[in-house]
């Protein structure tokens, strides 16, 4: 019967019952932080200089600085349930510098950028391409114990990641 399964599905079944817990996030983040502690984390970042508010008010911006080619917007905001606590992150992607015309800042070249950047962040095991045929493009995961990070492009511009808590997403599988 394990033969019928997914990669993705054996590895967060191995993940699950076997690979560590992770709680902390970057910035010092957390699963379970409640909302208002999220935004209290934030406005503590921000007064350092650290982050600002994102477009639309809708995210907190992080600058990556890249020495290869062009510095890189790293937005992100928290994912709650219904009790307000943290259960992960939405994230985006994009280059400063992105134009239309520029073919080495589109998103297909970012997106491996991109997953580099989080597995610095998040060491442990490599990111893998999960085919789907609900996926409509290039789609990347990478599973450690509880943390699950999923990766994929979003139009020519943007990578869009979310980091999930498996706990909350499968939990029948604690």
């Amino acid at each position: 019967m394990q033969s019928c399964q997914s990669t993705y599905d054996q590895t967060v079944k191995t993940e699950m019952a076997q690979g560590p817990r992770f709680e902390t996030l970057k910035f010092d983040l957390t699963f379970n932080d409640t909302k208002k502690e999220f935004f209290a984390k934030c406005w503590e970042l921000n007064k350092k200089g650290l982050i600002k508010q994102g477009p639309k008010n809708q995210y907190v911006a992080y600058e990556l600085k890249n020495d290869s080619t062009q510095n890189i917007t790293h937005l992100f905001y928290g994912i709650f349930d219904d009790q307000q606590q943290m259960v992960g992150l939405d994230m985006e992607f994009a280059y400063d510098g992105w134009s239309p015309w520029t073919p080495e800042l589109q998103s297909d070249k970012l997106l491996y950028v991109a997953m580099d950047t989080l597995q610095s962040w998040y060491p442990g095991n490599a990111f893998f391409k999960v085919t789907n045929e609900k996926l409509d493009k290039e789609t990347y995961v990478k599973i450690d114990g509880n943390r699950q990070i999923i990766v994929q492009t979003s139009g020519d511009k943007d990578v869009k990641a979310t980091l999930e808590d498996l706990r909350y997403k499968f939990p029948n599988l604690k």
